[in-house]
């Protein structure tokens, strides 16, 4: 769904996520704060800040003068704040970039070399006492020219100066995985990493599918997902990727819809197209909302591409209403019933155009957030429609309760 519009960089955090506009003002929305405050609890954009350049990870970014601003859990993980502006601190001169964890941190700086921060957590005494640490590894070429470092939950990795791509676990010295990179992601434990050839290249847990190969078994050894990739991303168990033409995908963990591709589902072990609100085929059909909310009446419409109708094909088109905690059911007149994968129902027995009418002024308060999708699949049973209708992107998000 849109957010807004002007943006030309975001980052999603924990709890929040930040954007970067082009004309240098950042903003965010949802929860920002440190151990003891929070600072910003909002559900929609709020500027926090003017004249930046560039935004580096979901708690740091650059402004234009060169200076380097943190937030949110950075604030706990680094103490050496030469200023001050509003829920931003600006670091002393002479760091590149930061990345943080829960309990630690990495920071390049200006020389390329990292600087490691772990914080000393006593029971019933938290964020004290923070352990400075210089580079890995032995002084020289390791712990020198790095331009990009990702943090996982027990691990990290590292692209130089030089194209090498490094990682370690913990306190360990890196260890050269190869070279030709130039950038690099972490989950919670797993990466994925791109190469200057638009290859990109996976490795670590599987167990969600989020090294993106068509397995979900795990390997220490990195995994090609293809070529034509321009920038990639991960989390804690999932991934995403935008190629040369700028298609997004995404696979890996869907419990929570996390990928984007429609309803919420099972895990996608291999790249996935994520698609728009709007990004549906046309004549798919359409909602009609009468009235307010409290006392509202809607008619859905599912309208069959001619092809299909013309030959006869087998399949069901499907109304999907997901609720704001995630709860998918679908419409079989004259009512919504709880989504069963193993037994979905359908709005007809065919593939024929369709009209229903939902709700006659009814009080729809209850269902205030819910989404609803318009879709047809194709197949002899509901279930092999249903999935049929996912896989083919052939649905399109036609209403929002507000």
């Amino acid at each position: 769904m849109q957010i807004g519009s002007g943006f030309a960089q975001v980052a999603v955090g924990d709890l929040h996520m930040v954007g970067l506009k082009t004309d240098g003002t950042l903003w965010m929305w949802g929860v920002v704060g440190t151990s003891t405050t929070q600072e910003l609890a909002v559900t929609q954009p709020v500027q926090v800040g003017s004249g930046f350049a560039q935004l580096l990870t979901s708690e740091t970014a650059r402004k234009t003068d060169g200076s380097f601003w943190y937030w949110d859990h950075m604030k706990n993980l680094f103490r050496g704040n030469a200023g001050s502006d509003g829920i931003l601190d600006r670091a002393p001169p002479g760091y590149r970039q930061m990345v943080g964890g829960r309990n630690n941190a990495l920071f390049v700086l200006d020389d390329g070399a990292i600087r490691s921060v772990f914080l000393n957590v006593y029971p019933g005494d938290l964020f004290i006492n923070p352990g400075w640490e210089g580079g890995y590894g032995n002084a020289g070429p390791v712990d020198r020219g790095f331009v990009q470092v990702a943090l996982g939950s027990r691990s990290a990795a590292g692209v130089k100066d030089d194209g090498t791509l490094w990682q370690w676990k913990e306190r360990e010295a890196p260890v050269l995985v190869g070279g030709g990179y130039r950038q690099v992601a972490k989950g919670s434990s797993h990466t994925v990493a791109l190469k200057t050839d638009g290859t990109a290249w996976a490795w670590g847990s599987n167990e969600k599918g989020q090294l993106g190969n068509g397995t979900q078994s795990n390997t220490e050894t990195p995994q090609p997902l293809g070529a034509g990739y321009a920038q990639v991303a991960a989390s804690d168990s999932h991934s995403l990727a935008v190629t040369t033409d700028g298609t997004l995908l995404a696979w890996g963990n869907n419990d929570f819809g996390q990928l984007g591709v429609g309803p919420v589902g099972p895990s996608q072990p291999s790249p996935v197209r994520v698609v728009f609100e709007g990004a549906g085929a046309s004549g798919l059909g359409t909602m009609v909302a009468i009235g307010t909310r409290t006392r509202l009446t809607l008619t859905a419409y599912v309208e069959i591409k001619p092809e299909h109708l013309a030959s006869g094909a087998k399949g069901h088109p499907f109304l999907v209403a997901i609720t704001p905690d995630g709860t998918m059911y679908t419409y079989s007149v004259p009512n919504f019933d709880r989504l069963n994968p193993a037994n979905p129902l359908a709005w007809a027995d065919r593939l024929q155009n369709t009209s229903s009418l939902l709700f006659v002024n009814q009080d729809m308060t209850h269902l205030s957030g819910t989404a609803f999708f318009i879709g047809y699949g194709l197949g002899a049973t509901t279930a092999e429609s249903l999935g049929e209708m996912l896989n083919s992107f052939r649905y399109k998000r036609v209403y929002d309760m507000q």
